[in-house]
């Protein structure tokens, strides 16, 4: 039985991707330690995620504060690497680019081979809050990451831009959920649950710029008939909280992935919109696309992102500008033509089962794995 050692730059509490990735290689017989930073609060200790020990360390450190990230970070892959030496693992796997540089110190005083797991192109995320330490930054990334023994990512296209310099393409494992459609009577008990009536158009995620929040708040009226349901947490969080009073708005705060996804399916209509300034939305494939297309349900995307090229093409959902006006356009005009949104989510579904599911990300992901255990 292989042990892998997982590094993670958050609570996790838990990350979605992680979580799966976690729970696949558990099932598949490995051992799997998380050691994931407790950012939000400092707190340490160990716990169990099923089969999965989490291992969490400190120091504490504000999500948004690139400062206070620039000397803390170091004593995460401290506390992090003080804490491997106790642990046994044959594979060391590395969540997002701050963590690998632990990461290959670790398996370079282990001998253990690294897995680089890249969500995204770090340098390009921080872009706006690193300002002129962006090209420096941007150079380390792609050293660190030729110098892992293998990578996985989550698109084809960051596999694309990722597999510069390194002999071998990464891998692409997508964050697609283990999920199928909810029948109408599940629908109609999620919905009840929460309060939803009438035309639901859900945002479920991080609550941060850039992810059209507050356009989505501001796209519609009671007079719409639209329900605006909204599931997250983060800094945008107190705009959220400060229109509960509006009537069309329903605001239920930080839920879990599975209830995500019940919410995801009881949503007439699901808010993918990212912004296209943003290199990183340009070339990802967002987790509300594979949760909406995996449960029959349509979505909107923004004009310019590889994933609006792939709804069109597939015609799983609606594309828009990236403002709201374009967006309520959108949204009230589909709403009128329920025929429309049906076939939408038939397509997604059929497209998610025949190339997205997390069956074929799964497979891959463990032959990752036993690529790098049959080198040793």
């Amino acid at each position: 039985m292989a042990s892998t050692l997982m590094l993670l730059a958050n609570p996790y509490r838990p990350d979605p991707r992680v979580q799966l990735e976690a729970r696949a290689l558990a099932d598949a017989g490995h051992r799997v330690a998380i050691l994931a930073w407790s950012r939000d609060s400092g707190e340490k200790g160990a716990s169990k995620d099923g089969a999965v020990e989490v291992v969490r360390v400190g120091p504490r450190c504000p999500f948004r504060s690139a400062a206070k990230m620039l000397t803390r970070l170091p004593m995460y892959w401290l506390a992090a690497m003080r804490a491997a030496r106790g642990m046994q693992f044959d594979i060391v796997h590395s969540h997002d680019l701050d963590t690998l540089p632990a990461g290959l110190l670790i398996g370079r005083m282990s001998g253990r081979p690294v897995l680089y797991d890249a969500h995204e192109l770090y340098a390009a995320m921080v872009k706006d809050d690193v300002g002129l330490m962006f090209r420096p930054l941007k150079a380390i990334e792609s050293l660190l990451v030729r110098r892992a023994d293998a990578v996985i990512t989550v698109s084809d296209t960051l596999a694309q831009e990722l597999s510069k310099g390194r002999a071998e393409r990464p891998r692409v494992v997508m964050t697609s959920p283990d999920a199928t459609p909810l029948t109408g009577a599940e629908s109609r008990a999620v919905r009840e649950r929460y309060g939803l009536s009438g035309f639901v158009v859900s945002y479920l995620g991080s609550l941060e710029p850039g992810r059209f929040v507050e356009q989505l708040l501001d796209a519609f009226t009671p007079e719409d008939g639209v329900t605006v349901l909204v599931a997250g947490k983060g800094s945008l969080e107190g705009a959220v909280e400060g229109i509960r009073e509006r009537p069309h708005v329903r605001y239920v705060g930080s839920v879990s992935t599975e209830e995500a996804l019940k919410l995801t399916a009881a949503s007439d209509l699901v808010t993918a919109m990212m912004d296209p300034a943003n290199p990183n939305n340009v070339v990802g494939t967002p987790g509300k696309v594979l949760n909406s297309m995996a449960l029959a349900r349509p979505y909107v995307t923004t004009r310019g992102l590889r994933i609006a090229e792939m709804t069109e093409r597939v015609g799983s959902g609606l594309v828009a500008g990236y403002d709201r006006d374009s967006f309520r356009d959108a949204v009230l005009k589909v709403r009128k033509d329920p025929k429309a949104l049906v076939e939408m989510g038939r397509r997604g579904r059929a497209h998610f089962e025949s190339e997205l599911s997390w069956a074929k990300s799964r497979g891959e992901l463990l032959e990752a794995y036993d690529s790098l255990l049959g080198a040793r």
